[in-house]
């Protein structure tokens, strides 16, 4: 049964409680633990770091079911599945991610850095399966059906897709803020500051392909995944705590970021469909 729709505003203030909430309510006791106030396994540490991050997917599944029932649901996972679009598309989101970590390793080997050895063929044959773990259980799949496939709409009507961006790019930052706190997690080593700014970039190209390709949820997905499978892949060997590379991959990102904008491709408001594509998504 369908429900009265939300105002995007009001869905959209609703839908980043319910993110937040969900995620943090499974990290803030691995942060209490590690402080010696209650007690979480150490071998349950790392499934709720995991199931922390699908906050974002099951806040939006849980608003587009209550909204629009059940064809609501599909038509927003169904965003995960417009594969056809141009092949340019398929380069940004699957190799540029890979190209810009090349360009790192270069610049960390002209500093006098090392790096393993890239001719171990399983190296390379072991990227499928460490993409698709990364897409399933590795950030992506958990975080972009609520920031780009349920947010972004709801946001970008309002304020265009470059407000949208940075908001939405904000929101992201923040709601990461308790891996800081957890040694486990990947940020603990991270400058906060860096990493909103990086956020912030990465949320601008993210706007910009998931309107590009016409609302494609699945490329925003495929880029998420690269972001996070090429630097398993083609690693650095440096000293631990060093930042250069993690800086340097920043700094192209958010120079890509800004081209975009002086382009003038984050313009508008996203309204790039007609009315009878947009309406099933406006009831959720």
């Amino acid at each position: 049964m369908q429900r009265r729709a939300l105002s995007p505003t009001r869905s959209a203030a609703i839908f980043t409680i319910c993110a937040f909430a969900i995620s943090w309510i499974c990290w803030l006791p691995v942060i209490a633990s590690d402080r010696h106030v209650g007690f979480v396994a150490p071998s349950v540490t790392p499934l709720l770091i995991v199931l922390g991050t699908f906050g974002p997917f099951l806040a939006a599944v849980s608003m587009v079911a209550r909204r629009s029932g059940f064809k609501g649901l599909a038509e927003f996972v169904g965003q995960a599945f417009k594969w056809r679009v141009g092949l340019r598309w398929y380069f940004v989101a699957l190799l540029a991610p890979g190209l810009i970590r090349i360009v790192v390793l270069i610049v960390h080997v002209l500093k006098g850095g090392s790096f393993p050895d890239l001719s171990d063929p399983a190296r390379w044959l072991a990227i499928p399966a460490t993409f698709v773990a990364v897409l399933l259980i590795g950030g992506p799949t958990g975080e972009e059906f609520g920031w780009r496939g349920y947010l972004l709409q709801r946001v970008q009507p309002k304020i265009g897709m470059l407000g949208a961006s940075f908001v939405i790019g904000i929101i992201s930052a923040f709601w990461h803020l308790p891996l800081f706190f957890i040694p486990a997690a990947v940020q603990s080593h991270l400058p906060f500051a860096l990493f909103l700014v990086r956020t912030i970039a990465l949320s601008i190209i993210s706007t910009w392909i998931y309107n590009g390709t016409r609302r494609s949820l699945l490329f925003v997905l495929l880029f998420h995944a690269s972001l996070n499978t090429w630097p398993n892949t083609l690693y650095i060997l440096q000293e631990e705590g060093t930042l250069g590379p993690y800086i340097s991959t920043s700094i192209i990102y958010c120079g890509w970021a800004a081209q975009l904008v002086i382009l003038g491709l984050l313009r508008g408001r996203g309204d790039r469909r007609n009315e009878a594509e947009a309406a099933p998504s406006a009831a959720a």
